[in-house]
């Protein structure tokens, strides 16, 4: 399988707006979005372009912004495609794949898309996928909203039976979750099979950044076999955590990947983590405290505070950790006397457990503030 792509996709209020975003593009190639143009234009979405392009008007009524007739879709996405646009995207119930389908040509694909929001994806993906490249398409992509991370499961399993399946002119396909929860899909590209993966400026739900994509998750360095670890909470997409272990799995050569796991609950992570084989994970708000149910064996500060920020699996048990006392005197180690000091804590959830016993370690008077009295005083017993 040749390797997948970053397609990074554009869009704008006019056509010059869109060449500009198309043509300052640092992807693989580039999704032009005319479905929110004021007056698209299908032979000027490829007019002048620098790298192969995707062309796709997507229809209010498969959550795009086109609210006009079928005919005129029909009509711009022909003129892309014969102006030469490597790519076409049309829903797979468009009145008018038949007719764009007998367009194709060696260098010219067609993807046939079917995007499921707010509903179940119907049973058997595998036949609707077959039924698809049977309509012509040569690329199948097909996208449903995650609201949890065990939705992607049966993603992976529907990635592996389609790669079998896929031969000749069927050339592939495009696996997508929509949403936070869903963002590993984009992410590992290689296990899912995927012929490219698609980024961009919140376009989509999930879509992630163009530049996070590559020097954040490092998605053209995962491999299908990559060892998988992550930051497990919610929400968790602004964490620096995956750019910083992705850096470092890159500078050690280690063949993993680090994600961001938005899970809906613990119960969520720990299915997904177990189907995925996950080798470990970081923990954080709101999950640190009640880690605790979920691992097996504990170290003595962990069971100490009462709360975990790290998780490894060995020999197929969960080991928590508590790595944040460290972590809160490490930078004030030789900077600053905490003996005798008086601090004030603000907060009572797993890092203000940490906190608390960190100072009180080190001889500080410890105040605790927080909106739940209940919750204050058990961190304060930690001082």
């Amino acid at each position: 399988m040749a390797e997948p792509l970053l397609c990074e996709t554009v869009t704008g209020r006019t056509m010059d707006e869109v060449r500009r975003a198309r043509d300052s593009s640092a992807a693989d190639m580039v999704e032009v979005r005319l479905d929110g143009v004021t007056r698209p234009d299908g032979f000027g979405a490829i007019e002048g372009r620098r790298r192969p392009v995707i062309v796709t008007c997507r229809p209010i009524w498969e959550g795009g912004l086109f609210d006009g007739a079928e005919e005129e879709r029909h009509r711009l996405l022909g003129d892309a495609f014969r102006g030469g646009a490597e790519f076409v995207d049309v829903e797979a119930q468009a009145p008018f794949v038949p007719e764009i389908a007998r367009m194709r040509r060696g260098d010219r694909g067609l993807v046939l898309s079917r995007h499921f929001f707010g509903e179940a994806p119907p049973g058997n993906l595998a036949e609707l996928a077959s039924a698809m490249h049977a309509k012509g398409a040569e690329v199948v992509k097909l996208a449903f909203e995650a609201r949890r991370l065990v939705d992607l499961l049966p993603l992976m399993t529907l990635a592996d039976t389609l790669s079998r399946n896929e031969s000749g002119e069927a050339a592939g396909h495009v696996l997508i979750a929509m949403g936070a929860p869903g963002v590993t899909s984009r992410i590992l590209s290689r296990r899912l099979h995927n012929r490219w993966s698609y980024a961009g400026d919140g376009v989509a739900p999930g879509q992630v950044p163009l530049q996070r994509m590559v020097d954040e998750f490092h998605v053209r360095r995962i491999a299908a076999d990559a060892d998988l670890y992550g930051v497990v909470g919610n929400p968790v997409m602004h964490s620096l955590s995956p750019a910083m272990h992705n850096a470092g799995f890159a500078a050690l050569g280690m063949n993993a990947a680090y994600l961001p796991l938005e899970a809906a609950t613990l119960e969520d992570f720990v299915a997904f983590a177990g189907s995925m084989h996950l080798r470990g994970a970081s923990v954080t708000a709101p999950f640190k405290v009640d880690m605790l149910q979920h691992v097996h064996v504990l170290d003595p500060v962990a069971r100490q505070i009462g709360a975990v920020n790290t998780i490894t699996m060995r020999d197929g048990q969960w080991e928590g950790a508590n790595t944040d006392v460290e972590g809160f005197l490490a930078p004030l180690s030789g900077r600053l006397r905490l003996k005798g000091t008086r601090a004030s804590l603000l907060g009572a959830g797993g890092a203000a457990r940490a906190v608390a016993a960190a100072l009180a370690r080190e001889g500080a008077q410890v105040t605790v503030c927080a909106r739940r009295p209940e919750a204050a005083a058990k961190v304060a017993a930690l001082a």
